[in-house]
């Protein structure tokens, strides 16, 4: 008896320790800090109604800087000055940035610096790519002389030739024109991925953050993407970037909530820096228009299309898309209470006939028995 009591005991020991094992312990791939979407996309809207502060901060900061470029005759410090302008303007707008990478080459020109030219010749490359500059970028690229590049230089140099053709790979509707840029492509990256880790750089986590989703080796991504997300500091640009990374894991995995979050988290970095490139507010709202929040996924997608508008006049390929999506469930979901409203006012309407109907019956049958 006293044996039997023993080893049911043990059964429901070991029963609860399965259960909280497999319920509760922190599996790489599903945990992750507790969230509340509701609370964070009131932060998102908050930060969108305080946008004109932010972008007043950035214009403050490329005041100061172009007054300092114009009073500065040291050849060396203008470049500095005018890296710092490209920076400040790369994901904010598209055409400055172009002017101020474009006055770093010359500056380095003149200062017979072909290792900074070559980068900067491959920065200039990579902004023309981002907005669709396809051509132009290519032909920066082939001014570039690798052999006169530091670390710094190749990694630009061959992030900027990875885009590139990954996004020629991506427009064209030539299957062998498509397969030969993406060949390349995979060429550029594994050449980035020697030089970048080395550095230990962003590009290197990114890179491999790509890799391991490809592989569909996701608890491996997320721990990269925990390395990552240590690294950047909160509220920056780069913050926004790994954010933006860890979403694509989780949408990898399928859980909704956190792809969400992180979509979120990213969108709220950018807007707080006044980055106008904006990419994971609309990512974000295609995801609120699905779960048929409309209203705020149509808010989100305008604010997103007015920024990106601003870094670029044009649209690219992936903002449009996400645009007619959030504007089609729009529209059907406009055109489904539509009718329901109709359905709703036909039966009322049906109600009030029967009953009315109904009422003239009651009269008339009121008369006859009179008569």
């Amino acid at each position: 008896m006293e044996k039997r009591l023993l080893n049911k005991v043990l059964r429901v020991v070991m029963g609860v320790s399965l259960f909280h094992l497999f319920t509760f312990s922190p599996l790489p791939a599903l945990a992750d800090e507790t969230i509340d979407l509701k609370a964070l996309y009131l932060e998102i809207d908050d930060a969108i109604s305080q946008s004109p502060q932010y972008v007043a901060e950035r214009e403050r900061k490329i005041t100061a800087y172009r007054d300092s470029l114009q009073k500065e005759t040291n050849v060396e410090k203008r470049l500095l000055m005018a890296e710092n302008l490209f920076r400040l303007y790369e994901s904010y707008r598209n055409d400055s940035a172009l002017h101020f990478v474009e006055l770093c080459i010359n500056l380095a020109d003149y200062l017979h610096r072909p290792d900074l030219t070559g980068r900067f010749r491959s920065l200039l490359a990579y902004q023309c790519s981002k907005s669709d500059r396809h051509t132009e970028s290519i032909e920066q690229l082939r001014l570039v002389n690798k052999s006169d590049l530091d670390k710094r230089g190749l990694i630009d140099y061959y992030h900027a030739w990875m885009h590139v053709c990954g996004e020629i790979g991506s427009y064209t509707q030539r299957k062998e024109v498509q397969l030969r840029y993406y060949n390349m492509q995979d060429a550029y990256r594994d050449s980035l991925l020697m030089v970048a880790e080395e550095e230990g750089s962003e590009e290197f986590l990114h890179l491999k953050m790509d890799i391991l989703n490809a592989r569909r080796q996701y608890q491996d991504a997320l721990q990269l993407s925990d390395e990552w997300i240590k690294k950047v500091t909160d509220g920056t640009h780069e913050a926004a970037y790994a954010a933006f990374y860890r979403s694509m894991v989780y949408d990898k995995l399928k859980n909704h909530d956190m792809t969400c979050y992180w979509l979120g988290k990213s969108a709220l970095d950018d807007i707080k820096c006044a980055v106008m490139n904006q990419a994971s507010l609309l990512f974000l709202a295609e995801h609120l228009a699905n779960d048929g929040d409309i209203n705020r996924a149509s808010r989100y997608v305008e604010f997103a299309r007015e920024c990106n508008l601003t870094f670029c006049p044009q649209m690219r390929a992936y903002q449009v898309n996400s645009v007619v999506s959030v504007v089609e469930k729009s529209k059907k979901a406009a055109q489904s209470r539509a009718n329901r409203i109709l359905l709703i006012t036909s039966i009322v309407i049906g109600l009030l006939l029967m009953a009315l109907l109904f009422i003239i019956l009651r009269f008339r049958k009121k008369g006859y028995n009179k008569h």
